[in-house]
């Protein structure tokens, strides 16, 4: 992945299959790298046209691709609504290590919820 060529460089497949991304098609249940932490950040800086080719991309990945993200999702997701409350991504975040403020988790969650609906 870090390969200054972009043809030497692994597809998003091959990486999401690469044993130290993945434990049985899914992501452990360990704390989250701060590497993580800060590309959530990221993303939060982002602009809404950025968002939502990223969501557009994230929406066309296949489902072994995702297996690891939707399981996160559906541990964070407490009430099986389908949509994560804030008050759900906090304790989720918690659960997998994160040290985050409340106000650096509610821009991340302002960040991501691209409908402006309050829920991920």
């Amino acid at each position: 992945m870090l390969c200054s060529k972009p043809a030497e460089r692994l597809t998003a497949h091959e990486v999401l299959r690469h044993p130290w991304i993945c434990e049985n098609g899914v992501a452990p249940d360990r704390a989250l790298d701060p590497a993580v932490l800060s590309r959530l950040k990221q993303f939060s800086a982002m602009n809404k046209l950025k968002k939502m080719a990223l969501k557009v991309i994230a929406e066309s990945l296949s489902e072994e691709e995702i297996a690891g993200l939707r399981a996160m999702f559906e541990a964070m997701d407490t009430d099986n609504s389908g949509a994560i409350t804030f008050d759900e991504l906090k304790a989720g975040l918690r659960r997998y290590g994160s040290t985050l403020k409340d106000t650096e988790i509610r821009d991340l969650m302002e960040a991501a919820d691209v409908d402006n609906s309050g829920t991920i």
